[in-house]
């Protein structure tokens, strides 16, 4: 049996990858003050959270995190403030390090990763449920916003 490879983390690890350089090659960008940059672990932490919850209640639903046929409508939990729980915490987790980082740069990571998420992924995933789910997701979709 062939994996499929779910290609919204593979954005997220290149995001962060993205991040590191930035505080070497920029140095000049290094505005964030010690200390200061220590309250990016805090942002980091959330956003972890952010992604673990929401991929442990598909897990406990039986249904696919990547683009496998959903077997249900995850709508309780995080899923009733966010339609994508998992992507505001791989933002708000790479703001996080983009501050540790101390580097105003690396906030260009987390736009990266949100416009990719937000006009590549998204878009095909809110698509996918509709021919699904149907009227169920497309309800969903009218109460719940898209981010938060």
């Amino acid at each position: 049996m062939k994996k499929k490879i779910s290609l919204p983390p593979n954005y997220f690890y290149f995001s962060i990858m993205l991040i590191i350089p930035f505080r070497y090659l920029i140095p000049g960008l290094n505005l964030i003050p010690i200390l200061w940059n220590l309250s990016g672990l805090l942002v980091m932490a959330v956003g972890l959270y952010l992604i673990w919850k929401p991929y442990k209640q598909f897990m406990d639903h039986n249904t696919p995190e990547n683009f496998g046929t959903s077997t249900c409508i995850v709508s309780d939990g995080l899923y009733r403030y966010s339609r994508n729980p998992m992507y505001v915490g791989g933002v708000i987790f790479l703001v996080g390090l983009a501050v540790l980082l101390q580097n105003v740069a690396g906030f260009i990571s987390a736009i990266f990763f949100f416009l990719v998420m937000h006009y590549m992924f998204i878009p095909y995933e809110e698509e996918k449920m509709v021919r699904e789910c149907g009227n169920e997701y497309s309800e969903y979709m009218k109460t719940v916003r898209r981010w938060i």
